[in-house]
């Protein structure tokens, strides 16, 4: 590589020249930056949330284009489905539970249960015996409580809300904590895609998911005479290995899908002010009109658990519709304690917890073209006076920066740039080679030259185009020159980031 000079030729200034060598020569990449692990995507609320997921094992098949996680949850969201079935004491077939039926046992002789509400009351003022465990019964036993509690006068509710991009409305499994069809609840008409992966029309896709959280209804572990009489039903263990739930979370609760042509960050903020005037979340209670304008544009559809409309998807047109339909108090009462919105179990023969496992398609998926580019390259003057020439400025440009990027495109001539998947390790090295010269008669022409391979791989984590790994040195020269000008000893520095083969993408040229 040539350094670029002055007019007053190869002088250039032996300390200035050092002093920013050093500086320059181990600029290198933060690696920090590039090993983070998989982001949001792939991983649900934080544990204590409500119907929180926990990814098990991922998917990933090159040769038919499939991308799939499995997860496990030991907390579900009450679906319409199944929603008389649920409460403490119910019996649930363990074979219905893989394919999240939850399809109860009959045919037994039900025992009472011990039951307490989640207040902050003493235990004799929250806790019940059910006698014969039932919907109604259960809903009776709520009311009772409340009104005989310390708040029978009202309590505040507690929000959780979380939002995240989506592609594939199969991804919406993950709010719901089970492998209900979220393809058939949510799928919007004008979406295109297949059988199986129905996929947003639109140019982003936002899923949300809030929770109003009342309290919970527990049922304690049962003991003997208690649930279910074995002694008398003792073939139900052996046929259907059931569970019973074991706690119902009453509240409120929503899974809302939106599409939209905005990019993610713009629709992100709108939402999140719009469930601040809610009061949902924490945050500025005004939008933009550009904010009004941009959710009355987006394709809105809702499934409302304990609000007054019906119990199905709902379409929302504009903004005002969104506030009146998802508008609610922040408060519960024993005239409005909310509904089950949430529950879990455990197994019958051992009482240990049940977890459900599901898996989450995420469409179908095609390698990209990757390769490193080398953008916004500068080189920097450095000024001072000439050896053996005194009031002589000369400048010099010894070193030349870069941004590095690594590029996706899905075309091999690399004209037309694509969002790459977060999920792919991209395997690259960076090449450095230090040339040390000195050259007769100093030292017989000696050479000395250094390569040095760094090798990491790194993720595409914010689903761009590219990655920006930082600003490097990739060329320098250093020269060391007598009082007369001439060069005793030069330092060479050539830094290249090659990209490696690997899974999930095809290397293109750098440049």
């Amino acid at each position: 590589m040539k350094s670029i000079y002055s007019a007053v030729g190869l002088l250039v200034l032996c300390c200035l020249s050092n002093s920013c060598r050093k500086q320059e020569m181990d600029k290198l990449i933060d690696k920090s930056a590039a090993e983070q692990a998989l982001d949001e995507q792939k991983r649900s609320d934080p544990p204590n949330t409500i119907a929180y997921v926990n990814p098990i094992k991922e998917w990933i098949n090159w040769d038919v284009g499939s991308y799939a996680w499995d997860f496990e949850s030991n907390e579900h969201v009450v679906y319409s489905d199944y929603e008389d079935q649920i409460y403490p004491g119910a019996l649930i077939k363990g074979n219905s539970i893989a394919d999240f039926s939850f399809n109860p046992v009959v045919g037994y002789t039900p025992k009472p249960i011990k039951v307490s509400v989640s207040l902050p009351a003493p235990a004799s003022k929250v806790s019940a015996t059910i006698n014969s465990p039932s919907y109604s019964s259960m809903v009776q036993t709520v009311n009772n409580v409340l009104l005989n509690s310390p708040l029978a006068g009202g309590g505040f509710s507690k929000f959780n809300f979380n939002t995240k991009e989506f592609s594939y409305y199969d991804e919406l499994k993950e709010y719901f904590a089970s492998g209900v069809n979220t393809n058939a609840i949510f799928f919007n008409t004008s979406s295109t895609g297949t059988t199986n992966y129905r996929k947003i029309a639109k140019k982003t896709g936002l899923m949300a998911k809030f929770i109003q959280k009342n309290f919970t209804l527990d049922m304690d572990i049962p003991k003997a005479g208690e649930l279910i009489d074995l002694n008398v039903d003792q073939q139900i263990l052996t046929t259907y290995n059931p569970t019973y739930v074991s706690s119902v979370t009453y509240g409120r609760l929503g899974i809302i899908s939106v599409e939209s042509d905005a990019d993610f960050e713009q629709l992100n903020q709108a939402f999140k002010k719009a469930f601040g005037i809610l009061g949902i979340v924490n945050g500025t209670n005004t939008l933009t009109q550009d904010e009004i304008n941009l959710i009355n544009a987006a394709d809105i559809k809702v499934y409302l658990i304990g609000g007054e409309g019906a119990k199905a998807v709902q379409t929302i047109n504009g903004y005002q519709n969104f506030l009146q339909y998802m508008g609610g108090g922040q408060t519960f009462s024993p005239q409005a304690p909310g509904v089950p919105i949430a529950f879990s179990m455990r197994y019958l023969k051992d009482h240990s917890a049940c977890k459900a496992q599901f898996q989450i398609n995420y469409g179908p998926i095609s390698r990209t073209y990757a390769r490193f580019e080398y953008r916004n390259q500068t080189s920097p003057i450095y000024w001072g006076n000439a050896p053996g020439q005194p009031g002589v400025i000369v400048g010099t440009m010894p070193s030349t920066f870069s941004d590095i990027h690594l590029a996706f495109y899905q075309d091999a001539s690399c004209t037309m740039p694509v969002k790459a998947y977060n999920f792919v390790k991209y395997n690259y090295e960076v090449w450095t080679q230090t040339t040390q010269i000195v050259p007769n008669p100093f030292s017989e022409g000696w050479n000395g030259i250094t390569d040095r391979y760094e090798r990491s791989t790194i993720r595409n984590e914010l689903k761009g185009t590219s990655i920006f790994l930082g600003n490097a040195l990739i060329r320098s020269l250093d020269q060391r020159v007598s009082n007369q000008g001439v060069v005793t000893e030069s330092d060479k520095l050539t830094r290249e980031y090659r990209l490696l083969p690997g899974e999930g993408y095809i290397v293109a040229p750098t440049r």
